[in-house]
């Protein structure tokens, strides 16, 4: 048995010295990382040292360290020696947070089903799904059926009059925000029913960093990239983006104190938001500038009630 422990010894000795050298590289990366305001992010069977240890020497060994990575600033695993190599950052891993509003309307089911199915087959997607009063039986039997994995909200009716949407909107952003260890490294999109969405749309946003622009087919609010200026803006405002084409980064979102005016359009509110985490149109990620992959299709008024016009504030879109 001494001999067994002197051997351990001995190995623990010879993965010290020829892991000191790692885990101090390891680190300046790890401070780098975190001097540009990135995270550091757990993977497995990948030693590298504790995110919160100042020094390699307070690790017996680099295989009692933390099993961490800093995947925003572009490190993975090493396939043979778990030492960290530099690599182009991967945004496939990166989560879309969906986020819907919605409300009693005849279309409203139908807006669902065509959203749940753009979402299907798409990887690493959380749909949070906003209810303006309670939430409803048919929304959370339409739900339960749903194979995306999805969250199901609701107002509790606090959302009562003006833009419901931004209202919602903001019933989402303050939930994420008390829960926001669970909604960090990923994309915010903001998808109304009235957009519709190839599955090519999300793998598009895993590209955003920090706020990324991407065009939306049939939409009134449009921009060139040569040169790059928003088309057309009659009504001033400084980032004339269309709901469906924008995203923006979990982190620098859910780490502001934005929300959405309730009293302004939906164009406009996106324009306050994005002017709140951008300094000119030149910090704008263009994710795409002629992609086809999201659409403008609004459901026009339906009749209901053998005849009835629907209500007014069913005719808004969410």
């Amino acid at each position: 048995m001494a001999k067994i422990q002197y051997c351990f010894y001995v190995l623990s000795l010879i993965l010290l010295c020829y892991c000191e050298d790692k885990c101090t590289e390891t680190l300046q990366k790890v401070e780098e990382c975190r001097q540009k305001g990135y995270k550091v992010k757990r993977v497995e069977d990948c030693p590298v040292i504790a995110e919160n240890s100042l020094s390699c020497r307070r690790e017996t060994t680099c295989r009692k360290a933390v099993k961490t990575a800093v995947k925003e600033c572009g490190y993975t695993c090493g396939e043979k020696d778990g030492a960290f190599r530099g690599v182009v950052a991967n945004n496939v891993n990166k989560t879309v947070y969906i986020i819907t509003p919605t409300y009693n309307r005849p279309t409203q089911l139908a807006e669902l089903t065509i959203m749940a199915q753009s979402l299907k087959d798409v990887s690493n997607v959380l749909w949070l799904v906003v209810e303006q009063k309670m939430h409803t039986e048919r929304v959370s039997q339409f739900l339960s059926k749903v194979s995306t994995p999805h969250l199901h909200l609701s107002s509790m009716g606090r959302v009562k009059e003006g833009n419901l949407c931004n209202g919602l909107r903001n019933e989402v952003l303050d939930f994420m925000r008390r829960y926001d260890y669970q909604y960090r490294d990923g994309v915010i999109h903001f998808a109304n029913l009235n957009r519709v969405y190839a599955p090519q749309a999300f793998e598009e946003m895993r590209k955003v960093e920090r706020v990324g622009i991407w065009p939306t087919e049939r939409s009134w609010e449009q921009f060139r990239c040569k040169p790059f200026e928003f088309y057309p803006n009659q009504d001033g405002l400084r980032y004339p983006i269309d709901v469906g084409s924008i995203g923006f980064s979990s982190n620098a979102l859910l780490d502001s104190d934005l929300t959405f005016d309730p009293d302004v359009s939906d164009v406009e509110g996106m324009s306050r938001m994005v002017a709140g985490l951008v300094k000119s149109q030149a910090d704008l990620e263009i994710i795409s500038c002629e992609g086809k992959f999201v659409w403008y299709l609004p459901f026009y008024s339906v009749k209901k009630d053998y005849g009835k016009d629907e209500t007014e504030e069913e005719k808004d879109s969410a």
